[in-house]
């Protein structure tokens, strides 16, 4: 009879939440560290060695390598891309050098609430103008990592649409939003097509 063996047991190191691969969407994670014990009577009685940690889903109890852990949730995004949209309206306000038209400014907000501000003003972002700036490439070039093409278009097509907004784009304008579709590793034929699209669809008068 074999009274003595070997046994994995797992720990859990910690717990989070996580985008799940197999579920495609944020999920709870548990972060577990994999251990190999010496058994006696199938009781264990001392570790003998590490196996090395892994993730699991609690929702589908899929695995996956830590390194998982490391992407972005939807959470995260969407927090990303309401920050990303704020510093590019007032980026776009600022960049005339003029004072905003009451227009462009009334787009700039519809920007920002639609990107998951909900409470967003004119007031706001009045306050907003008046203080520091932006660094545009520290916002935009992790949300170029994160977003497909099309949250890529949005945000462009947003900062067109601000830019726009008074009747059309003024040559510092463009050359922002030129450097905005290449902070979103957007090509330069690409952002063209985006600004040019976007400013036929502006009315007119």
């Amino acid at each position: 009879m074999l009274i003595w063996g070997f046994k994995t047991l797992f720990k859990t190191l910690s717990e989070g939440v996580f985008h799940c691969p197999r579920c495609g969407g944020d999920r709870q994670y548990h972060l577990k560290l994999a251990r190999r014990w010496f058994t006696f009577f199938f009781i264990p009685i001392f570790p003998f060695k590490q196996q090395g940690t892994h993730v699991e889903c609690t929702t589908c109890k899929g695995t996956y390598h830590d390194t998982v852990l490391q992407q972005a949730t939807s959470a995260q995004i969407s927090a990303h891309l309401s920050q990303g949209m704020h510093a590019l309206a007032l980026a776009v306000l600022r960049v005339s050098g003029t004072a905003p038209s009451t227009a462009a400014r009334t787009a700039a907000v519809g920007a920002v609430v639609e990107s998951g501000v909900p409470a967003y003003t004119v007031e706001r972002l009045d306050a907003d103008l008046a203080g520091p700036g932006h660094d545009l490439a520290s916002v935009l070039v992790p949300l170029g990592d994160q977003l497909q093409a099309q949250g890529r278009e949005w945000l462009l097509t947003r900062a067109t649409l601000i830019a726009a907004a008074d009747g059309g784009i003024g040559s510092a304008e463009r050359a922002l939003l030129d450097q905005v579709g290449g902070l979103l590793q957007m090509t330069p034929a690409h952002v063209a097509g985006v600004v040019e699209t976007t400013q036929r669809s502006v009315p007119r008068g």
